[in-house]
């Protein structure tokens, strides 16, 4: 198999537009700030509405598997953040990936504790733009989500129509498959011609059609956003070393994940057959979509999981076993992402404020000097 072609990586610009937002901007802090309390409350509204008596005994029968699955978990959230660093390159070399991890880890927390699961985007956004360009960490962000979603709809759309074929499913499961298809197959042919025509230009000019900006406004946007254009192009066509090693790294995220269903079927006695694993990784991904309009899909897979389990060879209580297991990783994943976020705050403002000291020590001496 021969090596992906690489292309040279564009020269980082040097405009005052693509520069990283100096000191530690007020504005991304108080955003910060309100997300991480967002999410505390909705951390809290979770916790308060589980049965921990359940919970304790579904966690005692999986046993060391679930230091298995966590540590997986882990992993593949390593993973996201190194791709998400490699599709910042050339830029990458301004912001260590230890932070980038930190904002991987608390955006991730963010949109599994919130309806829709997209908040933690911009939390990501506002924690690297004190680090890195703007339009740099903007289309990266595009390109990591991007990608995760074409390598999971590609699953979806080869996994269902086999799993219909090899197993009877009820009508109501039928529906929803069908339902979430229609929407998704649309939507994905749109994000590819919005990708291909520019996404921002086409997004701007949308709201400009629409009359929801002024002309003016709409040519300075696209002028200041074209880099974001053509770096988010780079995943059809002309990929630099950077784009395809971060696609690289969401594929090796996807089979981290796809690893830890497959332990956690074993883990809760579910049968490893090829029908149950197919299912689980491509009916099972749509609904985990489609439970995301509440925060861990609470009440909407746990009836789901246990309809489908129960058609593809297992049982209904493996499907609530599995969802029950599966949301108390998210919620340790989440506990881990918020005090990343609470710790990565902390930190930024002991470094700011020796930085001040620094500071004022040195024009202290120099006023000293000054008047000598």
């Amino acid at each position: 198999m021969t090596a992906p072609p690489k292309s040279p990586e564009p020269a980082a610009s040097a405009s005052d537009e693509d520069q990283p937002e100096p000191g530690r901007p007020l504005g991304p802090r108080l955003f910060n700030l309100a997300v991480f309390i967002i999410g505390g409350l909705a951390l809290w509204w979770m916790l308060r509405n589980q049965s921990w008596a359940d919970l304790r005994e579904h966690l005692a029968g999986v046993g060391r598997w679930f230091a298995v699955l966590i540590a997986l978990d882990l992993a593949g959230l390593c993973c996201d953040a190194a791709a998400l660093h490699a599709f910042m390159r050339p830029e990458a070399r301004m912001i260590p990936y230890w932070r980038v991890l930190g904002a991987q880890a608390s955006g991730r927390a963010i949109n599994v504790l919130t309806p829709g699961g997209a908040l933690g985007e911009a939390s990501k956004l506002a924690i690297l733009v004190t680090y890195a360009p703007r339009a740099r960490v903007l289309s990266s962000i595009v390109l990591l989500n991007v990608s995760q979603i074409y390598l999971s709809t590609s699953v979806m759309l080869l996994g269902i129509p086999i799993t219909l074929l090899l197993v009877d499913l009820p009508h109501g499961v039928k529906v929803t498959v069908a339902i979430g298809l229609a929407v998704i197959i649309p939507l994905m042919i749109l994000l590819g011609v919005v990708i291909h025509r520019g996404a921002v230009s086409t997004v701007v000019g949308t709201l400009r059609h629409l009359r929801m900006i002024s002309a003016d406004r709409a040519l300075s946007w696209k002028t200041r956003l074209v880099e974001v254009d053509r770096h988010i192009g780079e995943l059809h066509q002309n990929r630099s070393a950077g784009t395809w090693k971060g696609i690289l790294w969401v594929m090796a995220s996807k089979v981290l994940s796809w690893t830890a269903t497959i332990v956690l079927l074993a883990a809760t006695g579910a049968p490893l057959t090829a029908v149950m694993i197919l299912g689980v990784l491509s009916i099972g991904v749509l609904i985990g979509w489609i439970s995301n309009i509440v925060p861990l899909g609470l009440g909407v897979s746990d009836g789901s999981n246990y309809v489908l389990y129960d058609v593809l060879g297992g049982t209904g209580a493996h499907g609530l076993l599995v969802a029950m297991i599966s949301r108390a990783r998210t919620v340790l994943i989440a506990f881990l992402g918020l005090g990343v976020m609470a710790a990565m705050s902390i930190a930024d403002r002991i470094v700011s404020a020796r930085l001040q000291r620094k500071l004022q020590a040195l024009r202290a001496r120099a006023a000293a000097a000054g008047d000598g």
